[in-house]
């Protein structure tokens, strides 16, 4: 006898976990006054800083380095390269960030990944869906820059993923979670040279189904991008288990203190 296969509860559950949140959100916001997002002044509108933390954000613009995406002192021309590649040249093809890692971009940083302010990941994908449209144009998914379970267990969310759902629908690529899994557990990078960063992250990212990125072009999508050591090896374990291509759009990056083009 026949049956008709019955639909995954999964998707449902999700998109009304989805719903839910939205209207918590909503109701968060009727109930407590909007306030800046960097340092909590109120304001009218939510979700958005006030006029003295947007002066604080320093946007990635033109001209940059085509592989890195750090910003140039001057204009060299189509496809300007940094000095700094001649002894950090990454692993991915290139990556786009929305902002230099200063001190406003921290704080913003900070107050997701250690505060679960709300709105703040909202923001970040505004800013970086203009800044990152090199990479995410013609890619297949995004991938969220993975976490540990025990980190995850400790901190209670990945602000990688928070980001990643938030820029998806802006820059129409869906987001693959789960694609790459952080399978070791490392000690925080913080502090750690490019060498001790490497040597720290050996064989700590693993594709349980090459199947899911076979040929097809990665966006890894991070908060921060400081040395890149994450980024190149999560690029590394992609590539090796069939990706076309890995590109990276983050939302800040730490920018060498030479920014001459090669």
């Amino acid at each position: 006898m026949w049956t008709p296969a019955l639909p995954s509860p999964r998707p449902l559950l999700a998109g009304l976990l989805r719903r839910t949140a939205a209207l918590a959100r909503g109701a968060l916001d009727w109930l407590v006054p909007p306030a800046c997002l960097g340092c909590r002044r109120p304001l009218t509108e939510p979700r958005t800083l006030c006029g003295e933390c947007w002066r604080g954000l320093e946007l990635v613009t033109p001209p940059i380095c085509d592989i890195t995406g750090s910003p140039l002192a001057y204009d060299a021309g189509p496809g300007a390269r940094s000095r700094e590649l001649r002894w950090n040249h990454p692993l991915y093809e290139k990556a786009r960030a929305a902002t230099v890692f200063n001190d406003m971009s921290r704080r913003l940083v900070h107050q997701l990944k250690y505060h679960d302010v709300p709105g703040v990941a909202a923001l970040m994908a505004r800013l970086m869906a203009p800044a990152v449209r090199d990479v995410t144009d013609g890619a297949d998914i995004l991938v969220p820059m993975p976490l540990h379970p025990r980190r995850l267990a400790a901190r209670r969310f990945n602000q990688a993923v928070m980001i990643a759902d938030r820029l998806s629908p802006l820059v129409g690529v869906p987001v693959a979670r789960d694609v790459v899994r952080r399978v070791r557990h490392t000690r925080t990078q913080v502090g750690l040279s490019r060498d001790e960063r490497s040597d720290n992250l050996h064989r700590a990212f693993a594709v349980p189904d090459p199947a899911r990125i076979a040929g097809k072009v990665v966006v890894l999508v991070d908060d921060v991008l400081t040395t890149g050591a994450s980024a190149d090896a999560v690029a590394l374990t992609l590539k090796d288990a069939g990706a076309a291509a890995v590109r990276v759009a983050v939302f800040a990056r730490l920018v060498p203190g030479d920014r001459e083009p090669a």
